[in-house]
This record gives structure tokens, sequence and C-alpha cells, in this order.
């Protein structure tokens, strides 16, 4: 999840951050309202796209190095941890079973997430107490909130809340902030805030959301701008922004008449940007973005190998079969080249986890179910079993190479219960674990935390 969120919040920054350099002095600015719900999209659902291509600047957790057995001619993998500064992080993250750093930081996000929940239901009642004690005057597809306070106008969704600086303008000058208010209602600006302001609940620690959601508001004002000027006096219309430029209001997500960067929207007034001119940059910027975000997302994906640690799902309910100090010495692969030239190659397979053990360490059931299998084998005078247990309709595992069994065909056996050993470390060296999901072996790692 930490993982998630820091990708999402990266992405996102992207994308801001080319529209506030690139897009946001075009004066298309439909275009650009819908460039902000793309923003959050994409931000979203980002981490979650895999792609075909992976660079592989950063390896995995674990270095796979092959050789050959001289006297079978077999393939033997030996996994050797990774040094990369990822991999050391996520390490350091999961430190400790409970007070570890991962832990604490999910306190801090969630501490974040609950104080600005807060924050937001909080201005949600404030407006709705606004409303329900002032004087309404219900029209055709809005309602007039009279409000007694020293306020011109502001929106939020249908509703128009006029104060007393309303009642000291001319009729003209009240048409016109009605005008601009209506705009906003109709082109139901406050649904945008409103989202960005669910998004910046879970995404509280990301500074450029507040920016975005501010520059969302500017854009609002500029598309109102741009419409009222095609149908009334510029001149007038922009003196009435300078008579009302220098109002401030306590309520934050709504739309207000003139709390918006006063340069700026005069300058597009009077400055209209070409249509050509805007089409070509808008455009133009199109593919800059999209090779940005597929650079990115290779960088995470390699991140998400090298921390992989991180991200293993435990909803199966999986565990360990062996605890440390035994060690993976081989993992889980299917259909690896490991030589090839012209008149040949070398394909080979490990479909099972196999660990280095101590003497007489205890080799443990990774799930409740029921022992489906014992079998005694020998090989160079060694012997030694192989337990097979059925956990559910589609998950079993199999135990190959202990000295010593304690369970039976036939036994109810629980997660984490002991159901072997392993022998003298000098006969006995390794241990394989495989797990099987309908029947066909499938990397534990996946299942197991």
């Amino acid at each position: 999840m930490l993982v998630y969120l820091i990708e999402s919040a990266i992405a996102f920054s992207i994308i801001y951050s080319f529209y506030k350099y690139v897009f946001f002095q075009t004066t298309y600015f439909e275009w650009n309202r819908s460039y902000f719900y793309f923003a959050v999209f994409i931000s979203l659902i980002i981490p979650f796209i895999p792609f075909p291509y992976r660079v592989d600047f950063l390896t995995k957790v674990y270095r796979p190095e092959y050789i050959l057995n001289p006297l079978s001619g077999e393939n033997l993998v030996i996994y050797r941890e990774n040094t990369s500064i990822f991999t050391k992080i996520a390490y350091w993250l999961n430190a400790g079973n409970y007070l570890n750093i991962r832990n604490i930081l999910y306190l801090i996000y969630f501490s974040g997430v609950l104080r600005y929940t807060y924050l937001f239901i909080n201005t949600q009642m404030d407006i709705y107490r606004l409303i329900k004690k002032s004087e309404k005057i219900k029209k055709e597809h809005w309602i007039q909130v009279k409000i007694d306070e020293d306020e011109t106008a502001f929106s939020y969704f249908k509703y128009i809340f006029t104060g007393k600086r309303f009642e000291k303008l001319s009729a003209l000058e009240q048409n016109n902030v009605l005008m601009h208010e209506k705009v906003h209602v109709f082109e139901r600006h406050s649904l945008d805030v409103l989202i960005y302001e669910i998004y910046g609940i879970f995404f509280w620690f990301n500074p450029l959301v507040n920016k975005a959601k501010k520059t969302l508001k500017d854009l609002h004002e500029y598309i109102v701008d741009m419409r009222i000027s095609k149908k009334e006096n510029k001149y007038q219309y922009a003196n009435l922004l300078i008579k009302l430029s220098t109002e401030k209001i306590k309520t934050k997500p709504v739309s207000l008449f003139s709390k918006h960067p006063l340069r700026d929207r005069l300058k597009l007034l009077a400055f209209p940007e070409g249509e050509n001119l805007k089409k070509f940059r808008f455009r133009a910027g199109i593919p800059v973005i999209v090779f940005i975000l597929l650079a990115y997302s290779f960088l995470v994906s390699s991140f998400n190998m090298a921390t992989n640690s991180l991200q293993i799902s435990n909803n199966s309910g999986f565990a360990a079969p062996v605890d440390y100090p035994a060690e993976l010495i081989s993992g889980f692969f299917e259909n690896k080249e490991i030589k090839s030239n012209k008149n040949y190659k070398i394909i080979t397979a490990h479909r099972e986890m196999t660990y280095a053990t101590e003497s007489y360490q205890k080799i443990k059931s990774c799930k409740e179910g029921k022992v489906m299998e014992v079998v005694k084998k020998e090989d160079w005078g060694l012997s030694y079993y192989n337990i097979t247990i059925k956990h559910d309709k589609i998950f079993s595992s199999k135990y190959k190479g202990l000295w010593k069994v304690l369970v039976t065909k036939g036994d109810k056996v629980k997660k984490g219960q002991e159901i072997g050993l392993m022998g003298d470390k000098s006969l006995y060296e390794t241990f394989s674990f495989q797990l099987l999901k309908n029947s066909k072996p499938v990397d534990p790692v996946n299942f197991i935390k």
C-alpha cells in the first residue's frame, strides 16, 4: 500500500507539473478542465498497468547464479542477496514485528487521513448550516441564498450565496455577478472541486494536490470569464473584477467571483490566444506526457522488482514452512534459458523453493489441511520422507527431504503445526517446498508472508 501511494503521488505530480508549465497558458479551458480529471484517473491506475517492456538496471531481490552439477549434469541455482539500495530500504521498513518503520508510516498516514476527513466534513457542515439559517429564493435551475456576511457572491453546486456587498452593487453589476455564478452552477464546477477535496484526503502528503486544487479553481474562473466576455461588455466586466478584487472568504470548496489572480484574468480577457496556436500547444504536449508516463512506469516496474517484499499478498493465509536460520538458496522459476548458441539451447526450471537448513530444524505446515501422502524414499543409502498436504479444493503443498515425520496419512494439521524434522546438517543439507494451485506448481513467494 505504501508503495502504491508513493507511485500514484509521483504520477500525479508529473502530470500536474506538465500542465502547469505547458498547458496552463493555453486558453483551451474545457480541454484543460478534462486534463484535471485525467490527472486523478491516471495517477490512480498507472501503478497497476503492466507494461511489456521492463528496465533491468535494477535487479530482483534475489539474483540467480547458474552452475552445473558435474556428477549428474543437472542445473543448480544459487540465489544471492541483491545489494540494491531499494532492497535495503525494503528490509529496513519491515524490520521488527510490530514497532517497525512501515507500521509507523502507516500510523502517520492514517492520522493524516483522519485529520483531513474531519476538516472536509466540518467544511461541508459549515456550508449546510449557512444554507439552513439563511433566506432562500428558489429560481428556475438554482437557489439564491442571502447571507448576513460582508461578501459579494459565491456558489456551491446549485446554491448561489449573496452577501452585503452584493446588495450595494448597481443592478447591472448584480446581473453580471449572478451571470458569473450561474455559469459555475450550470458547468458543475463544484463537482470538480469536491473530487479534488476527496482525492486530497487520501493524498494529503503530496503538496502538489493543494496547488492543483487552487489551479483548478483559477481555471474555473477563466472559463466563466471567457464565456461572459463573449456576451457582455468586456470593459464593464473588467472594471467589476477590479472593484471586487480584494474580497476574501473562509469557506474553501466554493466558486467565488473575485478570489482568483486578477492580472491573469484581465490578460486573458484583453489578449486571448490565437485558435491555431492554442490547438498546436495542446496537441504537441500530449505525446510528450505519454512518453514521460511510460518512462516513469518502467522505473516503477523495476522499483517493484527490487522491493517485492513490500507487496507480497497474504490474502491466502499461507505461512513459511521453515523458520530462520534456514536460508533460501534456490527460488521458484520456470523455463529459463541458461546456455545457447547456434546449435543448441539449454532450458531449465525449478518449480519449488529449496532451503539450506540447520541440524534437526523443524518443518511446519504452511496452512491447515489434511495429510494425503507420506512417502519414504532412499537415495545413495540415505533415507528421507516426502509429505503431501491438501489444504482446500485449490491448494496443496509438498515437503521434500525430511529425516523424520511427525504425522501420518489422514491426519488433520493446523497452520504452523510441526510435521517433521531435518536430520544432521552434514547428511540432510537441504529441504524443498512446493506449493500447488489446481495441481500446478506456483511461486510460493506470491502467497507466503
